[in-house]
């Protein structure tokens, strides 16, 4: 295995990859956006299907004798 000697801030630039910079800063704005976005939607769902369960199952059980 050879390491390349460049150090890591050249190696995140290749030299083929024509991506403008002002273009990689307008998707880095809003790629965390879309994955918060997605984490409390699954959050949400997460806190409603325990909800569900709590006042569907374990209350109407009572409780423990």
């Amino acid at each position: 295995m050879t390491r390349d000697p460049r150090p890591a801030e050249d190696a995140l630039q290749d030299p083929a990859d024509p991506i403008a910079q002002a273009d990689l800063d307008r998707v880095l704005q809003i790629v965390p956006r879309g994955a918060a976005a997605l984490a409390g939607i699954s959050l949400a769902f997460l806190v409603l299907a325990w909800l569900a369960v709590y006042f569907g199952i374990f209350l109407p059980r009572g409780p423990i004798r």
